[in-house]
């Protein structure tokens, strides 16, 4: 059986001082690369063939060697089969000579490539381009993310196609878990005994460096710490409705008892800097609104905290902005929340949130219906992302929220009449809350800001240079009933709580109204930190399958 997980694609370009191509693949070989492809675009077909023979004799069974696009060098040097583009031989020709036993695979851009390519017989697909690269000029809309790579993973489990696929362009050790992981199909993290969720083809990491055998064995560790935890099985959990219950007042206890002040990094629209920035402050975090690219990497440094992006007021310095500080925060695993205001209202929002869920592996989104749905792709008659504001009402709440989650793998809030919380697994309806938050701008942004204060404490303790924070923050995530989750519960709870509070005491106050409500809110916060505003977030109106959470339970659990 053919090992895709780590794909050596040759470049004789890329090559350090006193390297060769064959050294480096011999280095790769011995380090465990178990698939090695020998692409060479300007050599002759007399050198093409010396090369070939000479990765022949160092590729030896179960290591595989694969000739890009020329046939002819395939058979001569003995290949283990061959890698065909688009606009190279079709498939059907290359299978008449090659035999049933060689490896065919086919490069693919979009979801009738792969299906027309294994339905042909394919062997293997290689998927991409995943991330722009050095290799190649490729055109922008060919770039299509881990997001485009799942797709047409998911679109062939559904339709019952199955076959290997290697994700291509540009992946290196700083973005592998992120690929790894945004590639990974519905079907295998549904599945954990599945075969291999996916394999990455590499050149300039492996090509480049100027200890192949080290690089390789580096990137190896990464996709097997991965691929073990993506193969871990879900615990099963008795009674998840005390489970939850414990894990909300074990988190408010966190912190309420903090002894530093988490930085919340916003970079968000210019509406609702002010009021997040006051939030931050009510919640005992510590504010900061910047969207300067260059003191991105510092500013993630900063241990704790969490980042909140939001695409209400943008532009493209702001979006570049919110790349960067994303891909630094996920390399620390820092809690990233993001809020794709109005998402729906316009082909340039859609164009940039993809670009953002393509980039950055999202803890949380958090979005109204309307937002959500666009997200989601969800079709409903009860859905028009026509604006900045839902209108309507979902037919099917529930399994939005919870589509939209395995499909971004991360928790999905959806804020409404009633809220809803997934995080793919289980979904948890929220019903506090008041109408008059409807009549305060920014009041979704704030609670967006909520979430971060409460994530903030949920960063994991990670050597940077490891590049393990986003695995770290990835496990936390979809641990069942994950101090994400959790987060995220108190993060919406407290500002609806609170805004109840405050409505049944100012109701009858004729000069109260959605601006004195947002002021409230903040001195509410501010003043509850230690008292029973904080607590009453704890057991709010709960529902998670059918079943309600009471205060009476939590106060047994607390006794």
């Amino acid at each position: 059986m053919t090992d895709y997980s780590l794909y050596l694609v040759t470049s004789s370009e890329d090559l350090p001082p006193g390297a060769t191509v064959e050294s480096t693949v011999r280095e790769a070989v011995r380090a465990g690369v178990k698939i090695v492809q020998l692409r060479e675009k300007n050599l002759s077909t007399k050198l093409f063939l010396e090369r070939a023979r000479a990765l022949r004799e160092i590729c030896q069974p179960p290591v595989k060697l694969i000739i890009n696009d020329r046939i002819d060098i395939a058979h001569a040097c003995g290949a283990d089969g061959v890698h065909l583009g688009q606009d190279d031989m079709p498939l059907l020709d290359a299978q008449k000579l090659f035999q049933a036993t060689h490896i065919i695979g086919i490069s693919v851009n979009t979801i009738e490539e792969a299906i027309t390519a294994v339905r042909n017989g394919a062997t293997y697909l290689g998927v991409g381009t995943c991330w722009p690269t050095g290799t190649k000029l490729i055109p922008e809309h060919k770039i299509i993310g881990p997001r485009g790579v799942k797709a047409i993973r998911d679109e062939l489990d559904r339709l019952g196609l199955s076959v290997p696929l290697v994700v291509i362009g540009g992946i290196n050790s700083t973005n592998l878990i992120r690929t790894l992981y945004g590639c990974t199909s519905n079907r295998f993290y549904a599945n954990r005994d599945a075969e291999s969720p996916i394999g990455v083809a590499v050149v300039s990491a492996i090509m480049k460096s100027p200890d192949p055998y080290q690089s390789t064995q580096y990137l190896k560790e990464l996709i097997e710490a991965c691929e073990g935890w993506l193969r871990t099985p879900e615990e099963n959990i008795d009674n998840p409705h005390v489970r939850i219950q414990l894990k909300l007042v074990i988190a408010m206890l966190k912190f309420q008892t903090k002894t530093s002040t988490p930085l919340i990094h916003h970079i968000t629209n210019t509406v609702v800097q002010n009021d997040c920035a006051n939030l931050v402050l009510a919640y005992g975090c510590s504010p900061i609104m910047s969207s300067n690219p260059s003191e991105m990497e510092d500013l993630i440094k900063v241990k704790g905290g969490s980042l909140v992006l939001n695409l209400g007021t943008f532009d493209d310095h702001q979006v570049h902005a919110m790349r960067v500080a994303g891909w630094q925060a996920n390399l620390t695993g820092k809690p990233v929340i993001f809020d794709p205001v109005g998402v729906g209202a316009s082909q340039e929002r859609k164009k940039k949130a993809r670009e953002l869920l393509n980039t950055v592996q999202m803890s949380v989104i958090k979005g109204n219906q309307a937002e959500i749905a666009t997200l989601a792709r969800f079709s409903s008659s009860g859905v028009s992302s026509c604006g900045v504001d839902s209108n309507g009402e979902v037919e099917a709440p529930d399994l939005l929220v919870k589509h939209l989650a395995r499909q971004e793998l991360c928790v999905v809030v959806m804020t409404g009449k009633t809220d809803w919380i997934s995080d793919g697994k289980h979904v948890f309806r929220l019903d506090n809350g008041v109408s008059d938050l409807s009549g305060i701008t920014g009041s979704g942004c704030m609670i967006g800001t909520s979430i971060g204060c409460f994530a903030s404490m949920t960063q994991p303790d990670v050597d940077r240079d490891t590049r393990s924070g986003l695995l770290s923050n990835l496990t936390d995530i979809h641990h069942d009933l994950g101090d994400i989750l959790i987060a995220s519960i108190l993060g919406i709870s407290m500002i609806n709580v609170v805004a109840e509070m405050i409505h049944e005491t100012e109701k009858e106050n004729s000069e109260y109204g959605p601006l004195s409500l947002k002021t409230k809110i903040m001195d509410h916060i501010t003043k509850g930190r230690k008292n029973e505003h904080f607590w009453r977030a704890v057991h709010g109106d709960f529902k998670m399958h059918s079943e309600f959470f009471h205060d009476d339970e939590i106060r047994q659990i607390l006794e």
